[in-house]
């Protein structure tokens, strides 16, 4: 089988090499095929691959995810967490490309049912942050935001709610960037969350790892849902949050959305909506709703 790429994907190696090409790359002296092809997310395409009665996941980056991902620290952090028994073993990485392999974790992601255990899933996160060796650098989650920014307004025009919402977190800024620094995921969102047949709770995917608030991770976890995150706010401080806590959820919650708002429009202008079926348009305005239910729920904390 073969799978073909367009020309504005993102690498050349995706384009250039067939998937059989691939496989026989990552399983030397083994036979593996395409079990699933899952389309969709807006970092990668995922699929299952079977060899020799197992399974595994192999993740092909999509559009520019290479421009803002650091593929040598996704690599290392992906190797903490799994020294830690909260990921699956990496069994192929290619840095330059972006492809990589682990084994498949035997369970379902967090977004495709309705009831998990959030103090189960906080545990997970508390052992990740607290890990002894952190990553290489800081998330440095402001000077993100406006890299995404100047490539945006330099193609449309953003509206007054975006604005608002925006002056929201400048003047909330400096509170923010002095908050002690740990090991992060930073897209902590329930799709990146996997729950074992076993019922054990894994985290997948580091692309975006990097020092940061601890709170930001719980705040990602609302990406669905604003009240979500909320809710796992509240088991990871053991049912207490502090004032400072829940404001700091909320600002990172708006941050996130917005975040994100502007990803989508990047991926909408540069036409890969078209070449893997996703309204990047309609994305976009989900998390610029997500952010102003954020915002009523700060105004009320």
């Amino acid at each position: 089988m073969y799978i073909s790429f367009a020309q504005n994907d993102l690498c050349y190696y995706i384009r250039m090499k067939n998937l059989d090409t691939l496989l026989k790359e990552i399983f030397p002296n083994k036979s593996a095929s395409l079990k699933e092809r899952l389309l969709g997310g807006m970092m990668n395409e995922t699929n299952i691959i079977t060899s020799e009665g197992k399974d595994y996941v192999l993740f092909m980056p999509q559009g520019n995810a290479n421009d803002v991902v650091d593929r040598k620290e996704e690599k290392f952090v992906q190797k903490i967490a799994s020294d830690l028994g909260i990921t699956s073993k990496n069994i192929y990485f290619d840095v330059d490309s972006g492809v990589k392999c682990h084994e498949f974790i035997d369970g379902i992601s967090l977004n495709k049912i309705d009831e998990f255990d959030y103090d189960a899933v906080a545990k997970m996160l508390k052992t990740f942050h607290s890990s002894k060796t952190k990553s290489h650098h800081d998330y440095k989650p402001f000077a993100r935001l406006a890299e995404y920014y100047n490539l945006v307004v330099e193609f449309t025009k953003l509206g007054d709610d975006f604005y608002e919402l925006l002056d929201v977190l400048k003047e909330n800024q400096i509170f923010l960037e002095e908050q002690e620094l740990v090991l992060s995921h930073n897209d902590f969102q329930r799709s990146n969350i996997v729950k074992s047949s076993d019922g054990k709770y894994y985290m997948i995917d580091f692309e975006f790892v990097g020092n940061n608030d601890e709170i930001y991770d719980i705040a990602a976890f609302g990406n669905n849902s604003v009240s979500e995150g909320r809710k796992l706010l509240d088991a990871y401080f053991n049912y207490s949050p502090t004032t400072d806590q829940i404001k700091r959820y909320y600002l990172w919650r708006i941050f996130i959305s917005l975040q994100w708002c502007l990803m989508a429009l990047i991926k909408d202008n540069n036409g890969e909506g078209k070449i893997h079926g996703i309204d990047f348009s309609g994305v976009s305005q989900f998390f610029l709703a997500n952010a102003k239910e954020a915002n009523e729920n700060l105004k009320n904390a």
